[in-house]
């Protein structure tokens, strides 16, 4: 009877370990799911993310395919997709080039952090010209293919060798699509 008891309890401690050890096995098991499960939620909630971007996409293509492709191609033109300051520098000395004035500097801002759609980035540029050329140069951004507002304008008056001269200063706002 003695014996019994102890193989009985022999058998228990052995069932308690392999229990024991099998708990020890599967832990790491079971939070290697529940990672997996979390990396899987932050998927869905990503793929939902997209699905919803790639609809709000397809709705402005489907707008944009009313449009005829001068239209489109006039609006990406006013408002590209990125920044573009090559394109953006090339533009305004065309146009200082056309009205007779000298561009004595050039300087950018872009605001960062911002989540709207379309962004505005600043350009301030210091010119020497005429008065006729100032009208003339602002005429000619104000006609220009990419959208520029001019915010304000400084100007000097002056002479050089006799011939009245202007110094100015113009602050524009240009604008350019976020980033997809």
């Amino acid at each position: 009877m003695k014996d019994k008891k102890k193989s009985s309890l022999i058998s228990l401690l052995l069932l308690l370990a392999l229990v024991a050890a099998g708990l020890l096995w599967l832990k790491p098991n079971l939070d290697q799911t529940a990672a997996l499960k979390l990396t899987e939620d932050e998927r869905w909630q990503t793929r939902e993310q997209l699905r919803a971007d790639l609809q709000n996409l397809q709705s402005a293509q489907a707008s944009l395919s009313a449009a005829s492709e001068i239209e489109q191609s006039t609006v990406l033109a006013a408002i590209p997709e990125s920044y573009e300051q090559d394109k953006l520098i090339n533009l305004i000395t065309e146009i200082a080039r056309k009205n007779d004035v000298n561009i004595g500097s050039i300087s950018f801002s872009i605001p960062f952090g911002s989540n709207e759609p379309v962004k505005k980035g600043g350009v301030s540029i210091s010119m020497t010209g005429t008065e006729a050329d100032l009208l003339r140069l602002l005429k000619g951004l104000e006609n220009s293919v990419r959208k520029l507002v001019v915010k304000s304008i400084t100007v000097q008056l002056g002479q050089t060798g006799g011939i009245d001269r202007a110094n100015f200063s113009i602050a524009i706002d240009t604008y350019f699509q976020k980033g997809i």
